[in-house]
């Protein structure tokens, strides 16, 4: 018979050995976690699935022998399920899969001294995890996995640990969140509802991880951020499509605050940071509207007060660029002082031309014109009298280089008068864009949509100012700003660098 068959056979007695009784009456129980992979984070449920070791050490006195009498041998493996072991629990475990049990398969290593060593193989624990998402995309977690014997009181087993630091030897780095640090405590609690006046060991293993905030940026806040600058560009678009493109913007902002509310989880104390963007976003493209709105009124009533529009056309538009504008409503106000008045004394006659006549004989009086000399008043008002035909009308056969008023008059009944319709109509809109730029009402009108113009940009870069130090202080200065637990005095840490894969001290890493 093999001697290692003999003395497993030896140790494992039925009447010597009892499998479901401990060892003694305290049992000294060594325990090392070692932290090797996060897979998942499910936020809505606050669970975190993690990969695992937990190893414990233990000495069972029953399983003593001298290594002489079995040719040297002092290690031997044994089926896990053949002897005494310690009801190790995950206390805030999100399952039923609490007990850290072996299976058939599993082996327990066992020295000639008694010590026995059982290597769990990797285990993948899901445990629960209290998120605070306010810092949300650059939300710092801090996740415990809390161990302890589920009927055994610290009188009856007592923990301690393996290793004064954990070990990350083969940690496996993950897409979503990066491995900061992890520590170890031990404590003693007694539950008041338990049987017995006695205390329970709970040993305390946490891991400090922060989120990788790429992802979550790229699917959320760069879409936001391009809503915004299409805000921004309705500022120079027709009022009707102006109003249609801030309602898009709207119901895509609710697409995305419901998209966020069913990957994050919801809590009443605080509103993360990513919320609080997209409101800030709504209310952007909200005022934006309603600027629209306000800016198409001032449009169509053409009158703003007097003050308003000299605030914009001599100030504002030196702001923001916009001195065309000011130069334009310049050129109409020195239209409108160049108006012609007419004064004359009484003695001093004024010569009215005629018009040049077409007639049947056009060689004969196409060179002709007829002027009719009038005596007018020093001052002259609005209406101007016609002269009576008693009036002294001298008929000259001259030609006028220069007419400066032109009336129609008809020689006899026997001739045909044809007036020259083309240049007629010309004379006709010429002088009508001068009464319109001679007239205050239609100058005011001109002056006002020039400062709505200007408004119109200076609010435009008001808002775009306001864009860019709200997304420069959010994305680039708030991270910053966030407190880590790194620097907690009461928790012993041990960083990690990812990028090297190794334990580091806490002071390089930040």
């Amino acid at each position: 018979m093999d001697e290692e068959t003999r003395l497993i056979r030896r140790l494992l007695k039925e009447k010597d050995y009892l499998k479901h009784v401990r060892p003694s009456q305290t049992v000294m129980v060594d325990i090392r976690f070692v932290f090797n992979q996060i897979i998942s984070m499910v936020e809505k449920e606050q669970i975190i699935v993690t990969n695992c070791f937990v190893d414990q050490k233990w000495t069972d006195l029953r399983l003593i022998w001298n290594p002489l009498e079995f040719k040297n041998i002092t290690w031997i493996r044994i089926p896990a399920v053949s002897v005494w072991y310690p009801d190790t629990f995950l206390y805030n475990t999100a399952d039923n899969a609490g007990f850290l049990l072996p299976q058939d398969s599993q082996n327990v290593i066992v020295s000639y001294n008694g010590t026995i060593f059982w290597p769990l193989p990797l285990a993948q624990l899901r445990t629960r995890c209290r998120m605070t998402i306010k810092h949300f995309p650059f939300d710092e977690q801090t996740c415990d996995m809390i161990f302890g014997s589920w009927s055994h009181t610290s009188s009856l087993i007592h923990y301690r640990f393996w290793e004064k630091t954990p070990e990350l030897p083969q940690y496996t780095p993950n897409n979503e969140w990066k491995l900061l640090a992890v520590a170890q405590s031990m404590k003693t609690v007694q539950y008041p509802n338990w049987v017995e006046p006695d205390t329970f060991f709970e040993i305390n293993f946490t891991i400090l991880i922060v989120r990788k905030p790429l992802q979550a940026i790229y699917n959320t806040v760069v879409p936001a951020l391009m809503l915004t600058t299409l805000t921004l560009v309705s500022f120079f678009i027709p009022f009707a499509q102006e109003m249609q493109i801030g309602i898009s913007i709207m119901l895509a902002y609710s697409v995305f605050s419901l998209r966020l509310s069913e990957d994050v989880p919801s809590q009443s104390d605080s509103v993360h940071l990513i919320s609080f963007y997209l409101t800030i976003c709504m209310f952007f493209s909200l005022s934006a509207m309603t600027w629209f709105a306000i800016a198409n009124k001032l449009r169509e009533k053409k009158r703003l007060p007097y003050w308003l529009r000299w605030l914009a056309l001599d100030y504002i538009c030196w702001i923001v660029c916009a001195t065309s504008m000011h130069r334009k409503a310049v050129r109409t106000a020195k239209q409108q002082s160049k108006t012609p008045t007419i004064t004359t004394t009484s003695s001093s006659p004024v010569t009215i031309a005629l018009q040049p006549l077409l007639t049947t004989n056009s060689n004969e009086y196409s060179n002709n014109s007829y002027s009719q000399r009038i005596s007018l008043p020093t001052t002259m008002s609005d209406n101007i009298s016609i002269p009576s035909p008693t009036d002294n009308i001298q008929c000259t056969n001259e030609t006028m280089t220069t007419p400066k008023i032109w009336i129609r008059r008809t020689l006899s009944n026997n001739q045909l008068t044809i007036l020259n319709g083309h240049e007629n109509r010309k004379k006709n809109h010429v002088s009508k864009k001068l009464r319109q730029s001679h007239n205050p009402s239609v100058t005011k009108s001109q002056e006002s949509l020039y400062a709505v113009h200007i408004i119109n940009r200076l609010v435009f870069l008001m808002f775009l100012f306001i864009v860019i130090v709200i997304n420069i202080y959010t994305w680039f200065i708030y991270s910053r700003t966030v407190q880590t637990k790194l620097f907690d005095k009461e928790t012993l840490w041990t960083c990690f660098d990812e990028s090297r894969l190794e334990v580091v001290n806490c002071n390089e890493t930040f």
